[in-house]
Order: structure tokens, then sequence, then C-alpha cells
């Protein structure tokens, strides 16, 4: 299967919004549309969606759920864990930053080592907290690469200052997808890509 990831720039702090397909039948899903929803929605033109995925309930990774589940009809998920985020804008911190995004549309609930199977893709659902204690990293088929929202960046991790986030968690978290086999491109919420995993 090849899988093909577009890169989205969105919102004040140039958020990655993930348009991740399946070329063989130009399927998609949408990782963590955190603004512009008319921008995402004319960038997904023709191809099919089929769900959007959270890597966790911040803000600036969610401004857009609604517009784009809306727009297409289709589901969305994220970590139960964070699931609250979504209708509460102190706990997605878009309170402290002086916002009150709030999501409307109902999630699908994901745990830990979870396989979905959407747009003709097995996506493996891991449990990173540290972040935020519902953070989850995305294994693509095939080792294609790993969704990490702000649990791992180029040259860095992301913050655990927040209420729920947790720095000891977080070790246990990078921990686990730097050491995964084999070595991978790791798709961060913010910044360019780096790696997880190792080959040896």
């Amino acid at each position: 299967m090849a899988v093909e990831v577009q890169t989205l720039l969105v919102g004040e702090y140039q958020m990655n919004c993930y348009l991740v397909e399946n070329t063989l039948t130009h399927e998609l899903i949408v990782v963590d549309p955190g603004a512009d929803g008319d921008a995402i929605i004319q960038a997904i033109g023709w191809r099919k969606p089929a769900a959007v995925l959270l890597t966790h309930g911040h803000y600036d990774h969610i401004g857009a759920v609604d517009a784009v589940c809306g727009h297409f009809g289709i589901p969305l998920y994220i970590h139960a864990e964070d699931a609250p985020k979504l209708t509460d804008p102190a706990r997605s911190v878009a309170k402290t930053f002086g916002y009150d995004t709030v999501v409307a549309t109902q999630p699908e609930l994901l745990a830990d080592g979870q396989v979905l199977t959407l747009a003709g893709m097995r996506i493996t659902v891991l449990h990173t907290p540290g972040h935020s204690r519902g953070s989850v990293c995305y294994l693509l088929p095939d080792n294609a690469g790993l969704l990490c929202g702000d649990t791992l960046f180029d040259g860095g991790y992301g913050r655990y200052d927040f209420e729920d986030g947790d720095f000891t968690a977080l070790k246990n978290s990078l921990r686990r997808i730097l050491y995964m086999h084999p070595r991978m491109v790791a798709y961060p919420g913010h910044g360019g890509t780096t790696f997880a995993g190792r080959d040896a």
C-alpha cells in the first residue's frame, strides 16, 4: 500500500494538519485540523476523507474539527483521557490564550493498542501521555510513519507544564516511540519532520 502524507500549516501557531492518503483509493484521514477549516476542505478537494484523528485535545489542534467533520459527515477520534478538553476551554488551554474554542462533534474514544481500519489503512493507536494525559501517536501501516502530535519534535519534545502534563510520563512515552523498530519518519504537531524508532 502506498501512503502519502500531506502537511497543511494552519492557525496562528503554524500547526501541522496532516492529510494521510491511501493513494490506491484516494481515501484519506485528517489529523489535527487545528484551524482554517475552509482551507483544509479545499485542500482535500475531490478525495474521500474517512475520519478526523486527534493526537490530543489542546485548542490549537481542534479548532476546525466541526467544520471538517460537518462538511464531510465523518467521525472524530480522540483518546478517552483528552475527550473532556473538546468541550472545556480551560482544559484545552484555550482560555489561557484568550480563546473559547469548543468542539460539538461527538467523538469516538480511543485506547492504547487499538487498531483502526480507516481509508483502507490499518492505523495503530499508541497512548503517549506527558504533553497531555490523553496524547496519542498514530502508527501508519507498513511503518510509513508516526504521527506524533506534540509528544516529539524535531530536536525536542512537547511542553509538560499544562495542568495534566507530566514530565515522567513524557519521558516514558518518548522512550517508547524512540525505541520502536524500525526507524521511520515522525510527523510532529509543529515544525519539520523528524524520526522515531531505530534500526538496531
